[in-house]
């Protein structure tokens, strides 16, 4: 897409959804590319039994069950249209700061990039996190539950659906850092309102781990935690960027 040259370098508001259109567009390619990419490799390699290693050791004889002969399928599509976000995930950003960098200044320019990366690497991070720590940890505490003679019998697309929701929300909450850094970076927010609305951000931080991850409270727990200690990390490095002079000015 050629972009056109206007007198005071100004584009007139329509031209502005025209370009988010086409912005939106070769997102939604890369990400249709991404799934064919994530369906192929389901096909190829075994990552189902890399994602419920995790709870394995839960799981009758390690196997998980479906009720429904389309359950199969449809577990590979949900997998690969996720593998398929994360692929298309460097497309998906660098027409989110094509369309966003011209509306920006010079020195904030130079904070975006670095933000991006960053903000992939703790999704990596949180994702990781969800993966590794919470997912078995979860499980445990579950399977202490068990009532009398009732077994375990878990079906693949209740897992799955379970891991994925829980993997995704870690990443997505994960940026948190980020956003507050950027929203000082632009001189929207300034730090000390962070500082004074603590209490605030508890609250919402319950009401976001309610709302992304499954519906029991050791999960909406273990997300809490380390989501107020991002919300810690985010004040630190926007008082920093601050008394650096990295921001727009913010009014007192």
């Amino acid at each position: 897409m050629r972009k056109k040259r206007y007198a005071g370098g100004e584009m007139p508001f329509l031209d502005h959804l025209e370009e988010l259109r086409w912005r939106i567009i070769w997102s939604l390619v890369a990400l249709v590319v991404g799934a064919v990419i994530g369906f192929y490799l389901l096909q190829r390699f075994d990552v189902f039994t890399l994602l419920k290693q995790p709870i394995s050791p839960y799981l009758p004889d390690g196997k998980l069950f479906i009720t429904r002969p389309t359950d199969a399928f449809l577990i590979t599509l949900k997998l690969a249209v996720v593998l398929g976000a994360v692929f298309a995930s460097p497309v998906i950003f660098a027409q989110l700061w094509r369309f966003l960098s011209p509306a920006l200044y010079e020195h904030e320019r130079r904070y975006i990039v670095p933000a991006l990366i960053a903000g992939l690497g703790l999704f990596l991070a949180g994702g990781l996190m969800a993966y590794l720590w919470v997912l078995p940890a979860v499980f445990r505490i579950l399977y202490g539950f068990r009532i009398g003679d009732i077994e375990w019998i878990i079906t693949a697309d209740a897992y799955f659906g379970f891991a994925t929701q829980l993997i995704l929300a870690f990443g997505i909450m994960f940026q948190l850092p980020i956003v507050m850094v950027l929203l000082t970076t632009l001189g929207l927010i300034h730090p000390r309102t962070f500082r004074k609305q603590r209490p605030i951000a508890v609250v919402l931080a319950a009401i976001a781990a309610a709302m992304l991850t499954p519906p029991d409270v050791f999960s909406m727990t273990m997300m809490m935690a380390p989501l107020l200690v991002l919300y810690e990390i985010g004040i630190i490095v926007s008082t920093i960027l601050l008394r650096r002079g990295a921001t727009r000015s913010i009014g007192t």
